[in-house]
C-alpha cells in the first residue's frame, strides 16, 4: 500500500465504522503499541484547544525537545494531523506504521469490530510517536474528553482550553454538561491546567480534579498584566507563578492572549516535573508558532475557521477592533450539523455582501440554503457554485480596495487554502 490507499482505507471506515466508547481504540493500540512510553501532553477543549497545543508544541521543540502534535481535523492533507518536530508526516512514515495499522483493522472486521476513522488516525499518531522515540507528544481531543478515542493516553499533563456551545447533540445542551465531558480527560494525580472559566464550568473541573486528586490550576484573566495589539498578533505580559514580560504572541485576536497564558502555565507545570524549558525558549517558542486558517492573511483575504458561536464571536470582535472602516465582503461556508441559529447574525454582519459556497465534506450545508438563512436575517447573500467561483466572485464585489473575509468550517478554510496556493507543509 501507498500513502494514498491508506489514507483511503482511513476515510473509508467513515461509512462502516461504529465506535463504542473507547474499546475500539483499546483494541488497535493492544496489537499496534501496547506500551506508550512517550511523555503525553492531553489538551481539550471547544475553542483554542489547536492553538494552545501549537504554541506548547513549538516551545517544547525550541527547548530542543523532540515533538510530537496530533490534531485534527486536517486543512490540506491528511498528513498535517500527525506532525514530528513541527513538519507533517512524511509519505514513508505513513506507509511504515499506516500499513500495520489497516491490516489490524481488517482482522478485528472479522470479530466484527469496525473502528471509524478517528480511531484509526488516533492509534496511527501513537504509533508514529511511540516508533519513532520522540521525547514529547503533544494530543489535542478530537470531541468532548471522556469518550473521545484520544482518552486512551495517560499523560503527564492535562489541558483545558475555552468551553463553549458546540457538538451539544453529543455533549449536552448546557456549559457545565459540555464541561463534564471535557473534564473526562482528567486523570488520577495527574496536573490539569485549566482557561479561565465560566464559574459553573470551573465547578465542574474542580470537582472532578478533587475526586481523582488532581493537582488543579484554574487560571484568571487578571493574570494579564498588559497588552498591545495589531491585526497581526500581541504583545502581553502575564503574572503567573513567574513573571512573563513582553511575550510575543504571533495569532491575531484578543482570544490568543489567554490561550498564551494557559500554554505559560502549563510550562510551568512542566518544569515543576523537571523539564528542562528555558525562558529563552518560551519567548522564542510562542513568537515562531504558526498555527494556518486562524485569522490568516493572504494578501486581501483574511481565513479563519470560525465553525461555532464562540468563534464566530472572536472573529466579529477582532473586525470590529481592527477592520471597522474597510469594506468587507463574506465568503462562507458551513456544516449542516455546525450551524446554530445565533451564528447566522454574527456571520451577516461580518460583510456588506456574502457569497456562500458548498464546502466539500457530505456534512457540508447548501450554498444555496445557507444564502437562503442569511438573506432571513437580514444579509445580503447569492450563492456560487463552486469554491473557486465564490472567491472570484468576493474579490470581485470587495474590489482592490476591500476585503474578503472567509469563515466557515475548516473544511471551507482548507480547500480555500488550496484554491489560493497557500502550503501545507
Amino acid at each position: 500500500m501507498n500513502a494514498e490507499q491508506i489514507i483511503a482505507a482511513i476515510h473509508g471506515s467513515y461509512a462502516k465504522g461504529s465506535k463504542h466508547g473507547l474499546r475500539n481504540t483499546h483494541l488497535l493500540m493492544e496489537q499496534l503499541c501496547p506500551e506508550c512510553r512517550v511523555p503525553v501532553i492531553h489538551v481539550a477543549g471547544t475553542n483554542g484547544k489547536g492553538s494552545t497545543c501549537a504554541m506548547l508544541e513549538s516551545i517544547l521543540r525550541a527547548a530542543g525537545y523532540r515533538t510530537g502534535l496530533y490534531t485534527s481535523p486536517f486543512l490540506q492533507m491528511y498528513q498535517e494531523r500527525i506532525r514530528l518536530d513541527g513538519i507533517p508526516l512524511t509519505d514513508d512514515l505513513l506507509v511504515k506504521y499506516g500499513k500495520p495499522l489497516v491490516t489490524t483493522c481488517r482482522e478485528l472486521e472479522k470479530q466484527d469490530v469496525q473502528v471509524t476513522p478517528f480511531e484509526m488516525g488516533t492509534a496511527l499518531a501513537l504509533s508514529v510517536f511511540e516508533g519513532e522515540r520522540l521525547d514529547v507528544a503533544i494530543v489535542e481531543v478530537g470531541l468532548g474528553g471522556r469518550l473521545d478515542p484520544t482518552n486512551v493516553v495517560k499523560p503527564c499533563l492535562c489541558g483545558i482550553a475555552a468551553i463553549g456551545m458546540d457538538h451539544m447533540n453529543f455533549l449536552g445542551n448546557t456549559l457545565a454538561e459540555i464541561a463534564g465531558e471535557k473534564a473526562g480527560i482528567i486523570k488520577q494525580g495527574v496536573p490539569v491546567v485549566c482557561h479561565p472559566a465560566e464559574a459553573e464550568v470551573a465547578a465542574v473541573f474542580s470537582a472532578r480534579a478533587a475526586e481523582l486528586r488532581a493537582p488543579l490550576r484554574l487560571l484568571d484573566r487578571e493574570f494579564l498584566k498588559g497588552a498591545k495589539s495589531d491585526a497581526y498578533g500581541s504583545v502581553a505580559s502575564y503574572t503567573l507563578e513567574n513573571e512573563w514580560r513582553n511575550v510575543r504572541i504571533p495569532l491575531p485576536g484578543a482570544h490568543q492572549l489567554t490561550n498564551a497564558m494557559t500554554v505559560l502555565a502549563m510550562v510551568e507545570e512542566l518544569r515543576r516535573q523537571g523539564w528542562n524549558i528555558p525562558d529563552d525558549a518560551v519567548y522564542a517558542g510562542i513568537a515562531a508558532t504558526r498555527w494556518p486558517a486562524r485569522l490568516e492573511w493572504c494578501g486581501n483575504v483574511l481565513i479563519d475557521g470560525a465553525h461555532n458561536p464562540q468563534g464566530i464571536e472572536a472573529l466579529r470582535d477582532y473586525v470590529q477592533a481592527y477592520l471597522p472602516d474597510k469594506k468587507r465582503v463574506l465568503l462562507t461556508g458551513v456544516l449542516e450539523d455546525k450551524l446554530q441559529p445565533d451564528m447566522l447574525g454574527m456571520l451577516a454582519s461580518l460583510g456588506e455582501r456574502i457569497v456562500t459556497v458548498t464546502p466539500d465534506t457530505p456534512r457540508a450545508m447548501q450554498a444555496a440554503e445557507l444564502a437562503q438563512r442569511l438573506n432571513a436575517v437580514g444579509g445580503c447573500a447569492q450563492a456560487a457554485d463552486t469554491l473557486e467561483d465564490g472567491l472570484m466572485q468576493a474579490k470581485a464585489l470587495a474590489g482592490n480596495e476591500g476585503l474578503v473575509i472567509a469563515a466557515g468550517s475548516l473544511y471551507f478554510a482548507g480547500g480555500l487554502r488550496n484554491v489560493l496556493g497557500l502550503p501545507w507543509r
